[in-house]
């Protein structure tokens, strides 16, 4: 006969350790809970991070509003596809490659050095958010058929017709030169000689006469016009195409600005920002006078305070200004000329030269004026207002325009943050090899 199980006695040291074991197992498991929620969440954090927290991050600030990364990125991505499209098209045609080489290296330049293309996009997306404030203060606004006739325009389709370029400003008439003048040049410019009663002071007539024209020298300096981004390269159209053949352009471009995650809404947004900044331009720039001060002038470059001093010694003893030119002046474009810089306007000439031109009376001379290319005595031989070409007017506007964004980025106390937007600015789409022009 089986002996029967004796029953276990489960005493209190034995239920005080079970209990101790089912507090470890509780405390272990959810040690372990707890590390997976860690790491899943250091993961999600990481994904965030590169997807949304990252692109959140503030590149540039003005005032309150602020510029991220993800629409910085998205712009520079959106210019490197438009500068790209220009080179394929300036590539494809002998004829723009000759006369836009420059400007095709110029680009290349800028796509093969990232922060320099970043700067630029960031200025402008900077730029961009004073516009919208201004325009917001002025009541200015703009609807949904400019942008779509900007956006036709883009792709050069014009359902009502080809624009005709407006007319010109047309010039006043130069000045007539009295005998004066006109015994300050060895060579006389055709003129009418105007009868005055002071033969020092010059007189305008309505008479057309051949004044003597600006020339390039080493004092003049180069401008560049701001711009609001990247515009296409004129393509040649020779056959007008229909609302059919521009929607099938456009889709295609658009399916194109894809491949660089640039959506549709941003390229209506670009037209828009576009619209925006002419309607303010020309709303800050409306008291631009339309005319501007010409002047007349020559000048005798040495490369000391020395030599120009014993310059002015000799003239003050009565020796002839074109034969000391001809004899001294280090600028060669108009040494045999007495130094005849023609009649040029504010802008023309290196800013330290251009002030003492427009400080002197007519027929004085300056004292030596130093530049980045030597002494100058500068004498002014004529002044008068001439209304501005289309071309200046708009350099004006322009010159006007960057002044104002200027003082409103110090006004709004503009920030940016350099250590962000230089080390996530994006390089592709990236220059195809074949595009690569080498430098002249």
């Amino acid at each position: 006969m089986a002996k029967t199980p004796t029953p276990k006695i489960t005493t209190r040291k034995h239920l005080a350790r079970l209990e101790r074991e089912r507090i470890m197992r509780r405390r272990v498991l959810f040690a372990v809970i707890g590390l997976v929620v860690v790491v899943l969440a250091l993961i999600v954090y990481g994904v965030l991070d590169q997807t949304v927290f990252r692109m959140n991050k503030t590149v540039a600030k003005i005032g309150d509003q602020k510029v991220s990364l993800g629409e910085y990125q998205d712009e520079v991505r959106f210019t490197r596809f438009v500068y790209i499209d220009q080179l394929k098209s300036m590539a494809s045609n002998s004829f723009y490659l000759q006369f836009f080489g420059n400007y095709y290296q110029q680009i290349q330049s800028n796509l093969q050095s990232p922060t320099t293309l970043g700067k630029e996009v960031l200025d402008n997306l900077i730029d961009d958010r004073i516009i919208a404030m201004e325009a917001k203060t002025r009541g200015i606004t703009v609807t949904d058929e400019e942008v779509e006739a900007k956006k036709q325009e883009y792709f050069a389709f014009y359902p009502n017709g080809t624009p005709t370029p407006a007319p010109t400003v047309a010039i006043y008439p130069t000045a007539t030169l009295n005998p004066t003048q006109e015994g300050w040049l060895p060579a006389t410019p055709t003129a009418t000689v105007a009868p005055t009663s002071d033969p020092n002071t010059p007189t305008a007539t309505a008479t057309a006469t051949t004044a003597p024209t600006a020339t390039p020298d080493v004092n003049a300096t180069p401008t560049v016009t701001p711009t609001s981004g990247p515009t296409m390269t004129p393509y040649p159209t020779a056959t007008p195409y229909t609302e059919e053949g521009f929607q099938g352009v456009l889709d295609q471009y658009l399916s194109d600005l894809k491949t660089v995650q640039y959506s549709d809404a941003q390229f209506t947004s670009y037209f828009y920002r576009q619209i925006l900044r002419e309607k303010v331009l020309a709303a800050v720039t409306a008291d631009v006078a339309r005319d501007s001060e010409y002047i007349w002038a020559r000048h005798i470059l040495v490369m000391s305070p020395e030599e120009a001093q014993a310059v002015l010694d000799r003239l003050a003893n009565g020796e002839d200004w074109a034969a000391l030119a001809s004899e001294l002046s280090l600028d060669t474009s108009n040494k045999d000329q007495g130094g005849d810089l023609g009649w040029f306007t504010k802008g023309a000439m290196v800013a330290e030269f251009e002030d003492a031109a427009y400080a002197l009376e007519i027929g004085e001379v300056s004292q030596p004026v130093q530049t980045t290319f030597g002494y100058h005595l500068i004498q002014l031989l004529g002044r008068e207002t001439r209304p501005a070409t289309d071309t200046e007017y708009q350099n004006k506007q322009s010159t006007a325009f960057s002044e104002w964004l200027t003082e409103k980025r110090t006004e709004l106390s503009v920030e940016t943050f350099d250590d962000v937007w230089m080390n996530d600015t994006p390089i592709d789409p990236e220059l195809p090899t074949e595009l690569i022009m080498e430098q002249q």
